[in-house]
C-alpha cells in the first residue's frame, strides 16, 4: 500500500512559487523485490480543442474535433532507493539494491513551483488547466507498472498594488429604452474573501416599470480559442423590485467568493508549440424591464487579485479557515461552465 500524505491539509491553494511538500507512505506486506524504482512527477498541462471538415469518400462532409494537450511544467524526482525503513525518514541507499524488504517506508519531497503559472481552470475536461501530482511504481518487466494521482491547484500571485487603477472607483452608465442608468462599484480590484459596495442611480422619466435588476459576478476564461463563461454568483438588488419612480437610488454590497483564481493572462511560446491562457471577471448587470423585449444588461470589468495594501497575505491559503469548503464548492460549479461564443 502506498499514498502521498501533503504538509497543507487537501484541497488547498498552491500559489507561484510555493513548494508542494508532504511525504510518501508505502507499506511492504510481504517480500516486494518487484519494485525497481518510484518516480515523483508534478505536472501542469493545458488542454483544449479544435474543430474540422474533412469530405469523406462518399462527398460528404464530416466535422472532427482534435483534443490538444501541452504540458507547460514539469519537474520528476526519483525516489526508488532513497527511502527508509523502520519509520525513519529517508536516508542511504537499501542494501545497494532496487528491492524491498517488508516494513514501511517514508519519504518526505518537496517541489517548488514556477513563479508564472497560469491558473487552475475546468480541470476534469475540455478545456482546462490541470496540474498533479503523480507518483509512479516501477516494476520489473513481468509486473505491470502502478500510477497514483493527486490533483493540485495552482494560481498565480497577483498584487493588485501592481495593476493600474485597481484601487480606483469604476464608474459606468447606460441608456436603454428611455431608461438611463449610472453606477460605481466601490474598487475595480478585489481579492477573494473582500466585500465591496455597488451603488446606481435611474433616471426613469417615462415610469417604465422596472422589475427586478440582477446582480451577476462572471468568470470569463480562454484556452486559445476555446471561450468559456462561468456565473459564480447571483442575485437582486432589493431595493429594486417593479420600481417605476422617475429617480431611484439603490445600494448593495458584493462579496467576492473565496476559493475563486485571479485575472492572468498567460502566454508561452516553446518552440513551435505556443499556448495562451487569458482569464478575466466582469460584473453583470441584468435590467428585467415590464414589455417584451425590453430587458438590457452591461458588464463592468473588475480585478481580481490574490495580495492587496490591505491584506498582502490574503493568498496565503492555509490562513483561510472555510477555503476547503470553498474549493469542493468550486470544483463543483465549474462543472457548470457554458461556452462563450463573445467576449463583451
Amino acid at each position: 500500500m502506498i499514498n502521498v500524505t501533503f504538509d497543507r491539509p487537501q484541497p488547498t491553494v498552491y500559489h507561484g512559487g510555493d513548494i508542494v511538500s508532504g511525504r510518501i507512505n508505502m507499506t511492504i506486506p510481504g517480500n516486494a523485490d518487484k519494485i525497481r524504482e518510484i518516480h515523483l512527477i508534478v505536472t501542469g498541462d493545458v488542454g483544449y480543442t479544435t474543430t474540422r471538415t474533412t469530405r469523406m469518400q462518399n462527398g460528404q462532409t464530416e466535422r472532427i474535433t482534435d483534443h490538444h494537450n501541452i504540458r507547460i511544467f514539469e519537474q520528476k524526482v526519483t525516489i526508488g532507493q532513497g527511502m527508509s525503513s523502520g519509520h525513519n525518514e529517508a536516508g542511504g541507499r537499501i542494501n545497494n539494491r532496487a528491492t524491498f524488504e517488508p516494513g514501511q517506508y517514508v519519504h518526505p519531497f518537496s517541489v517548488r513551483l514556477p513563479d508564472s503559472l497560469p491558473p487552475t481552470v475546468h480541470p476534469t475536461d475540455y478545456p482546462f488547466v490541470r496540474y498533479e501530482l503523480q507518483l509512479f511504481i516501477e516494476k520489473k518487466w513481468y509486473n505491470q507498472d502502478g500510477q497514483c494521482r493527486y490533483p493540485l491547484r495552482v494560481y498565480p500571485r497577483v498584487n493588485l498594488l501592481q495593476k493600474i487603477n485597481s484601487q480606483c472607483a469604476v464608474k459606468f452608465d447606460t441608456k436603454r429604452n428611455d431608461i438611463k442608468i449610472r453606477g460605481i462599484i466601490q474598487r475595480a480590484g478585489l481579492i477573494p474573501g473582500e466585500q465591496t459596495n455597488l451603488s446606481l442611480e435611474i433616471y426613469n422619466p417615462n415610469h417604465v416599470t422596472i422589475k427586478r435588476i440582477d446582480v451577476c459576478l462572471i468568470q470569463r476564461y480562454e484556452i486559445e480559442q476555446c471561450r468559456r463563461r462561468l456565473e459564480l454568483i447571483r442575485f437582486a438588488v432589493p431595493e429594486l423590485v417593479n420600481k417605476n419612480d422617475t429617480h431611484i437610488e439603490a445600494s448593495c454590497p458584493i462579496t467576492v467568493p473565496i476559493g475563486i483564481s485571479p485575472t492572468y493572462n498567460f502566454k508561452n511560446k516553446n518552440g513551435s508549440t505556443s499556448v495562451h491562457v487569458n482569464l478575466h471577471y466582469d460584473i453583470k448587470l441584468e435590467v428585467k424591464v415590464k414589455g417584451i423585449f425590453s430587458d438590457f444588461d452591461l458588464q463592468v470589468p473588475i480585478i481580481i487579485g490574490t495580495d492587496s495594501a490591505e491584506n498582502p497575505k490574503f493568498g496565503n491559503a492555509t490562513k483561510v479557515p472555510s477555503l476547503l469548503a470553498d474549493l469542493n464548492a468550486i470544483d463543483m460549479l465549474e462543472l457548470e461552465a457554458r461556452d462563450d461564443a463573445t467576449l463583451e
